[in-house]
């Protein structure tokens, strides 16, 4: 699958730490790679916990509003998942020593993977170029000590010089997510006439061809009818074979083809749609709490009045910020 998918971009790079030599942090001496866990450690999550609600401090990749998730970690090795093992039999009647040590993957170096959900500019032909210096716009100073010691990340860069960093160890997003979708989207299913016509067409037209041939072979060189049947026969038979491998491969071709292009985007699924919709679904239910009883008159005023003080189709405000698990209402649900 592609990066750019279901109308959000998957970026994920495998980024270098440069973990040679000492670092020395005041009185302090550490290795690049625990600096790196050092800064990650440091870094503000999102205030989506009650624990993290009492720190206050917001994630710097909030200040995004087109980022719906970021997340980064150091990876030291490959896991191990047990010694190759090629069966029972093999081993006995090959004499495989289980106490022997097979070749285990190792690293040349630590890596930092960095992986991002986020809405893409435009057509997403700018992406991942776009977010990555948008970030760094709003977040430059927390990305400096995450990135630091990481191999050619350039500090005193701008925005673009840290898109070219990023990108330099951009892998492609295999597994993308698409959780906004709350109905079936609308993707055409594959027509079996359209598998079928191409076989059946290649089919008739070996079948042509083969039988043209001999009738044109016994009329024109004189040949007796058994003799032109069994050439129509073989021509048919190895032309059928030609002719239908072809429609097999343009059916292969049409099938991936098909199964090569973006998911469809959801209807209001960018970030500020979803900011919108988590403050509106907890302004309702204050709503619904405040007016249990009230008469229908009483009701449609109510309800006017809520919807001119919430705006559904303004994303601009008011809104739940980004990074938050709640949004900010008074006390009173009649203010909301």
């Amino acid at each position: 699958m592609p990066n750019l998918d279901g109308g959000h971009y998957f970026f994920t790079a495998v980024l270098p730490i440069d973990n040679h030599g000492v670092v020395e942090h005041g009185e302090f001496k550490s290795s690049p790679v625990h600096m790196v866990r050092d800064a990650l450690e440091a870094l503000p999550t999102a205030l989506q916990t009650p624990a993290s609600e009492e720190i206050g401090i917001p994630s710097p990749f909030a200040l995004s509003l087109r980022t719906h998730f970021v997340r980064l970690f150091v990876i030291d090795a490959p896991a191990y998942n047990g010694r190759d093992n090629p069966g029972t039999l093999r081993s006995t009647v090959g004499g495989v020593d289980l106490l022997q040590a097979q070749p285990v993957d190792r690293l040349a170096c630590p890596y930092l993977v960095f992986v991002a959900d986020f809405d893409p500019a435009a057509d997403g032909a700018s992406e991942p170029r776009s977010w990555l210096e948008e970030l760094w716009s709003v977040a430059s100073t927390e990305l400096r000590t995450v990135f630091e010691y990481c191999y050619q990340f350039d500090p005193d860069g701008d925005g673009a010089a840290f898109a070219d960093f990023a990108i330099k160890g951009q892998v492609e997003t295999t597994m993308p997510f698409n959780d906004y979708w709350i109905v079936p989207p609308p993707i055409p299913n594959l027509a079996i006439n359209e598998l079928v016509l191409p076989l059946a067409g290649a089919a008739l037209l070996a079948a042509v061809i083969a039988i043209g041939s001999a009738v044109a072979v016994a009329v024109h060189g004189h040949w007796p009818w058994h003799a032109g049947l069994g050439l129509a026969v073989v021509l048919l038979i190895v032309l059928g074979v030609a002719f239908v491998g072809l429609g097999l491969w343009y059916d292969v071709n049409l099938i991936n083809s098909r199964g090569a292009k973006p998911f469809p985007t959801a209807p209001n699924s960018t970030l500020r749609d979803v900011l919108k919709a988590l403050y509106l679904q907890q302004a309702f239910t204050r709503f619904a709490i405040a007016e249990q009883g009230a008469s229908p008159a009483q009701l449609r005023a109510a309800f006017a009045a809520f919807a001119a003080a919430t705006r559904p189709n303004d994303l601009d405000s008011p809104t739940q910020p980004a990074g938050v698990v709640r949004s900010p209402f008074a006390q009173e649900p009649a203010d909301a």
